[in-house]
């Protein structure tokens, strides 16, 4: 048996709710408990990876807050005594029209509206990446599939990337993390090596870094690590070639036997 680590995947929780309602003592009449927000950006319209902040305020202190991109068919938020007012921060970069969706508690248990906030991503002087090969990698072209004998092709390592790309570790906090942005597909038995994702909406402001990692899928989601590690990815930018503008880019890293090349589109 080969050795194999797991592979880290960042995994959002979904909650449910369900609104209540006071009743009034006039009449002693059940109505509705009305509970509404606002929600401003600080800017309608950014650039890729540009930070804006929407401010939600209430009339009523707001024991929490939800955001969600679809609707509240997911969501995400954070419970605790935000007062009438608190100051959310975001990042974008999927180019075109991107509605965030806002609802608040109060005491009691009772939800708010909803609020949208639509919010216009441009490109900027963004980089759009739109392909990828592997030219080498530690332990190219041996066996990562024991099993199998060196006659059978399955003996070589089924091949697949993923790019983490730093973003705000939270709308409610300061800092930035890297996350998850692209997972590659998988070439088996090593294939070609080469991807292509021009179809993707993956843009990147140019100084800002990329986290690869390279792995031999391996009984998902289980893998074994083609970078050497620890550790076990590579960080790498586009910010050296802002005034040659290259559309394909090498970056190697000797020590481990790894070079990829990076196919890239630049802003007019």
């Amino acid at each position: 048996m080969k050795n194999s680590r797991y592979l880290l995947v960042l995994i959002i929780g979904l909650f449910a709710f369900s609104c209540s309602s006071d009743d009034t003592k006039e009449n002693n009449n059940p109505t509705p408990t009305t509970f509404t927000i606002n929600a401003v950006a600080s800017s309608t319209t950014v650039n890729v990876d540009q930070e804006f902040t929407v401010t939600i305020t209430s009339d009523e202190n707001m024991t929490g807050i939800l955001y969600s991109y679809d609707n509240f068919v997911t969501e995400a938020g954070l419970f605790t005594g935000f007062g009438t007012s608190k100051t959310l921060k975001f990042n974008l970069d999927k180019v075109g029209v991107t509605t965030i969706y806002f609802k608040a508690t109060k005491e009691g248990n009772i939800y708010s509206s909803v609020k949208s906030v639509p919010i216009t991503v441009n490109r900027g002087n963004a980089v759009k990446i739109t392909g990828m090969q592997v030219v080498s990698f530690s332990g190219i072209n041996t066996t990562w599939d024991p099993e199998f004998p060196t006659t059978n092709p399955n003996h070589l390592a089924d091949v697949f990337f993923g790019f983490n790309k730093s973003t705000l570790n939270s709308p409610f906090e300061d800092g930035y993390n890297f996350r998850k942005w692209y997972t590659s597909s998988v070439k088996q038995n090593q294939g070609d090596l080469t991807w292509s994702f021009a179809t993707e909406n993956l843009y990147i402001q140019p100084q800002r870094t990329i986290r690869m990692g390279l792995a031999d899928e391996d009984n998902p989601p289980l893998g074994q690590d083609l970078m050497v590690g620890p550790p076990d990815y590579r960080d790498f930018n586009f910010s050296a070639y802002t005034t040659t503008k290259p559309n394909t880019i090498t970056f190697s890293y000797p020590e481990i036997n790894l070079e990829f090349i990076v196919t890239v589109e630049w802003p007019n």
